[in-house]
């Protein structure tokens, strides 16, 4: 594929990238079904990516898996023979640990991602786990071939000691190196003025973007928004490893007239946002109570946040509608299934994808430390134009992400 355009780097940075993103089936395993097309190696392969802010690595399906295994909904494999840019960066075989979904083992190797886009394509060299085998019914029913990580934090260290929580998270910088948003930062394909990632989504025409660089302007005199900065997830020390999600101070949550969960100055709570999940999940007493009442009553759920320095205190309502969702191929098709997935040891944390972002313009929002690397500052959140009124909190100015003179990259981060 040519990388060559009229743009120039500085022109891509002022423009941002968008992505498309098509939407897959939706089936009962907890991963988005939003994915992108990409290529890989030269000449390209193009398979199904997600872009996925709850990982901190890239990887994708290969020709290691053979034609017998890795058997998974998306159906393509990433032949390494076949790339002329393909290089081996470690072929020892290693297990990657993804929780509930079971294990992964991976090889690991380094090629170009290629992102298309209307401005032009674009080159990125990136390390990448190489599957070698996975098996079980959450991979065999997933739309994607491959993920890449957009986490808070691409790297922090974790002592050999230490528990490490197995949530998608790679935890050995010696083994990869995987800094997706650093290196569309150093082609100057986005610009270190305006270092965000944002997702929309449409469930009816199953059309949604990937935008890096760039805000929406359509938002710009919203008054239905959020802002949720990040604080680190720290409900205890087994927990410690999981750094990278991006996660933020909840104040409670409830179904009904129900309390699922209520902070205290004792007892803290987060809500996470995660672009490659689709269901609620987390703290298994909460999901395992608002999994019994949404199939029961199917009432409303509510989930508050505190106020900041840039928004008020929030309330988010969601409806029976979407979280009780069709299932449309897999174990469970056909079916209606509320969506909510206990998981243990992901204690005091309420965590959400699609169910809830496909009704909402979401931001990632990072900044640039004196270090030259990126760092979480926060999460903005908009009532999509023309969806449901999910944020029912109307602040009194506009969101601050689009005035540069009083920029939300000025915050302190918390838990770091």
């Amino acid at each position: 594929m040519n990388n060559k355009s009229a743009h120039s780097p500085a022109i891509l940075a002022e423009e941002g990238l968008v992505i498309p993103l098509i939407k897959g089936p939706f089936q009962n395993n907890g991963a988005s079904p939003w994915y992108a097309g990409l290529g890989v190696g030269n000449p390209a392969q193009r398979l199904k990516f997600s872009f996925d802010t709850g990982s901190n690595f890239n990887w994708v399906t290969s020709s290691l898996c053979g034609t017998e295994g890795c058997i998974h909904y998306g159906g393509e494999q990433f032949n390494v023979s076949l790339s002329e840019t393909f290089k081996w960066v470690n072929q020892e075989c290693i297990t990657v640990d993804f929780g509930p979904w079971g294990e992964m083992q991976v090889e690991t190797g380094h090629d170009d991602i290629i992102l298309e886009s209307d401005a032009a394509p674009a080159a990125i060299p990136s390390d990448l786990y190489l599957s070698q085998a996975y098996t079980g019914t959450q991979f065999a029913e997933l739309d994607w071939d491959g993920g890449i990580g957009l986490p808070s934090y691409s790297y922090q260290p974790v002592a050999d000691t230490a528990p490490q929580k197995a949530y998608r998270g790679n935890h050995d910088e010696r083994q990869a190196d995987f800094h997706f948003m650093h290196s569309l930062l150093r082609q100057g394909i986005i610009s270190a003025a305006n270092p965000y990632v944002s997702f929309a989504t449409d469930p009816l025409t199953k059309q949604g973007q990937a935008v890096f660089g760039k805000l929406d302007p359509d938002y710009a005199d919203s008054r239905e928004y959020l802002f949720l900065p990040w604080d680190r997830y720290a409900a205890n020390d087994a927990v410690a490893s999981l750094y990278y999600i991006w996660t933020t101070p909840l104040a409670s949550m409830s179904i009904g007239e129900h309390s699922l969960c209520q902070a205290e100055n004792s007892h803290q709570y987060w809500f996470c946002l995660d672009s490659g999940s689709s269901q609620f999940k987390g703290d298994p007493d909460i999901m395992f109570n608002a999994y019994q009442r949404a199939s029961l009553l199917g009432e409303d759920v509510t989930i508050r946040t505190p106020q900041n320095s840039y928004s008020s205190e929030g309330s988010l309502v969601i409806p029976a509608s979407l979280y009780n969702v069709h299932i449309d191929a897999g174990e469970f098709e056909g079916k209606q299934v509320p969506q909510f997935e206990p998981m243990q040891g992901l204690d005091n944390l309420v965590l959400v994808g699609s169910v809830l972002m496909d009704s909402l313009y979401t931001v990632y929002e990072y900044r640039v430390n004196a270090d030259s690397r990126l760092e979480p500052v926060g999460m903005w959140i908009f009532n999509k134009k023309g969806g449901p009124r999910i944020i029912q909190t109307t602040q009194e100015a506009k969101a601050a992400i689009f005035d540069e003179s009083s920029s939300s990259n000025a915050l302190t981060l918390n838990g770091r």
